[in-house]
């Protein structure tokens, strides 16, 4: 699933391309509604809130998309033939001198600005980790909700603080040396704070990052000892030696959606006698 900051660089990709602009076409899906009260609209601000893409228009109306796993967001010239088939097209936005494509979100809506506040999708989200004015002592309360959880599980409870999937709770939990299995309450204030201040570290880097592809990004956590050019530390690796003490990394999935979480226990500190309770049962 495309995480936090994938969403910002779709925003800062479309945004130079269709903020001021009038929309001259305008197609959805046939499960994704009417489209045409938005023909003719002036699009005011394109944003991204955690894992969630919003175009604002003129008239109050609010086209909000998320991608979940199969989703993409294309931007094209006019007449530029496009990359996937146009049956996958979900959203369809032409203004004068470009076309921006959504394909396959499986959340395509349009809401009115006074919704946004109350809606049950977007107000109920955590601060998101890439906006300047991340608010950390609201995220580090919301993580205290839920104390009883393990960290693993938490940090990617958009609830509690936006933006963080399954590749950065891998890599970060590895980074700050945090067993991924225990509680929120094992943690006190100090430790969750520099857990969020390197996913902020980590995604900043990847939303200014150069690509071939603004949608997706270079998403790279690993920035020493990368002459392999390996760009992740444990992510996908399990089986293969830790690049910091040599040991085999794991899988173990987690939570109610079996998430994946990828760690080294020797750098995380996970006891011999805890991966035999964590692997009884079959991964």
């Amino acid at each position: 699933m495309p995480e936090g900051d994938t969403l910002h660089n779709i925003a800062k990709t479309l945004r130079p391309a269709l903020e001021g602009k009038v929309v001259t076409r305008l197609e959805f899906s046939r499960l994704a509604g009417d489209a045409r009260v938005l023909v003719g609209t002036t699009i005011t601000t394109v944003e991204a809130q955690g894992k969630n893409l919003l175009i604002h228009f003129d008239n109050g109306l609010v086209l909000h998309t998320h991608l979940k796993m199969p989703g993409a967001w294309h931007l094209y010239r006019p007449g530029q033939q496009w990359r996937r088939s146009p049956s996958q097209a979900r959203v369809v936005l032409e203004v004068e001198d470009a076309q921006a494509v959504c394909y396959n979100a499986p959340v395509v809506r349009v809401l009115r600005e006074s919704e946004l506040r109350r809606d049950r999708q977007l107000a109920g989200l955590g601060p998101d980790l890439l906006s300047e004015n991340f608010d950390a002592a609201r995220a580090i309360a919301n993580l205290r909700v839920v104390e009883g959880w393990p960290l693993g599980v938490a940090v990617m409870h958009q609830a509690a603080v936006a933006g963080i999937g399954n590749v950065y709770k891998s890599e970060l939990l590895f980074l700050e040396g945090l067993d991924p299995f225990e509680p929120v309450a094992s943690f006190d204030d100090e430790v969750l704070h520099a857990v969020l201040a390197r996913a902020r570290e980590l995604m900043q880097v990847n939303t200014n990052h150069g690509s071939d592809s603004p949608f997706t990004g270079r998403r790279t956590t690993r920035f020493e000892g990368r002459s392999d050019g390996t760009k992740v530390w444990v992510y996908g690796r399990r089986g293969l030696p830790c690049f910091r003490c040599g040991a085999a990394i794991r899988m173990k999935r987690q939570g109610t959606a079996l998430r994946s979480t990828y760690f080294c226990a020797g750098c995380q500190g996970i006891s011999e006698e805890k991966l035999a309770v964590l692997f009884a049962a079959k991964s």
